[in-house]
């Protein structure tokens, strides 16, 4: 079986907040009703909290600033780790994913490394 990471990008919420519990009730409906195939996942705190990193060269000096590197509409929000037959599966999958009825849910394949 193939992994394959659902990128949740949506709106940038601190989706802690109640006002945000009906939302955060569906996702718990869907990871109820995934949890076959769900490997782990996490959602993020608005990218507000974020810190960017840089380094001009390999074994450099990190240079970091608050924020993220660009402003958008959408934010990368949270992701799930899926484990599916096929990719068919995985993008059925994430169509039950509460973001994709209102922003976007991308899928990849996981390129996994032996450790």
């Amino acid at each position: 079986m193939t992994q394959y990471a659902a990128l949740i990008y949506g709106a940038d919420n601190d989706w802690t907040q109640p006002q945000y519990a009906d939302t955060t009730a569906e996702y718990a409906a869907f990871a109820e009703a995934a949890g076959a195939v769900i490997r782990g996942g996490a959602a993020l705190y608005p990218t507000s909290t974020a810190t960017s990193v840089r380094v001009k060269a390999k074994g450099g000096t990190p240079l970091t600033t608050d924020g993220p590197y660009a402003e958008t509409k959408e934010a990368l929000t949270g992701f799930y780790l899926l484990e599916c037959a096929d990719l068919d599966e995985a993008v059925r999958v994430a169509a039950t994913i509460p973001a994709a009825w209102d922003g976007v849910v991308e899928v990849r394949p996981v390129i996994e490394f032996p450790m």
